[in-house]
């Protein structure tokens, strides 16, 4: 990808970023910085999509090593919270998710090709469990802001950023709700894998699919602890984070070994 398209939306996450947190921590609500955001947002997005472009070839395939993916993983990342933002009160998790975004851009991981052919069932896997990947990174940015919040509330010691956030009975729903869905589309992901792949067990998936059925197992374990046991708070969120990294083990960790290390 261009050096110089790469810092142009490596300064635009970054800018939203700390307009997002400029908007939820001055007391006064400007009107010109909230939609200053939204510009800087899609300023980011946009350039972001045409870097997605680079990731196809003449024949009818896409190039996901570490790198694109990386890159198409921030992208519906960030498509996904702007859209939700829009419509609910999720801004403040592109605090965290916009300035790790931001970073993909900086680093250039691999030039070896792992071709993927866009009219094959392996695609429609590979798609679907970067969605899950998406999605529960979501969560995870969601459960270190919530320890965040439910620190400073126990301590008394709110600031203007943790008063702005939604109560902290919402923030935990809000986690629950993303992590469900994170889930859905990873158990679809697994169907999928064993489908379509030949052998979901060969040496160099079984880390992947291994690791993938690990962090899968720790997070229906804590929707079931949540249903059966009220598991909440920052306990949930640890748990959270611990399957979430896992799962970037299973994909990202395998994908850096084979394509860079080995």
């Amino acid at each position: 990808m261009d050096n110089t398209l790469n810092n142009l939306i490596f300064l635009f996450y970054i800018l939203t970023a700390l307009s997002i947190w400029g908007t939820m921590t001055l007391r006064k609500k400007y009107l010109v910085l909230s939609l200053t955001t939204w510009l800087f947002w899609i300023i980011a997005i946009i350039g972001h999509s045409y870097a997605l472009t680079f990731i196809l070839n003449d024949e009818f395939k896409v190039n996901l090593s570490v790198n694109y993916a990386l890159t198409l993983v921030a992208f519906i990342i960030s498509a996904t919270l702007y859209i939700s933002s829009a419509f609910s009160n999720t801004k403040f998790l592109g605090i965290i998710v916009l300035p790790v975004i931001s970073a993909v851009f900086l680093f250039d991981l691999s030039n070896k090709m792992v071709n993927v052919s866009l009219d094959s069932f392996l695609f429609i896997h590979v798609i679907i469990s970067l969605i899950s990947y998406s999605i529960l990174c979501l969560s995870a940015a969601q459960s270190i802001i919530l320890k965040v919040q439910e620190r400073k509330l126990q301590a008394n010691q709110p600031t203007d950023f943790i008063t702005s956030l939604p109560s902290l009975d919402s923030m935990d729903k809000l986690l629950f709700k993303i992590l469900t869905l994170g889930v859905l589309f990873l158990s679809v992901s697994l169907i999928t894998g064993f489908i379509f792949l030949e052998d979901i067990f060969a040496q160099h998936l079984a880390h992947k699919t291994i690791l993938s059925i690990l962090a899968w197992i720790i997070f229906i374990s804590l929707i079931y602890g949540r249903q059966k046991y009220g598991w909440r708070g920052s306990n949930a969120a640890n748990i959270t984070l611990v399957g979430f990294f896992i799962l970037f083990l299973s994909y990202f960790g395998t994908k850096v070994v084979l394509e860079i290390i080995i």
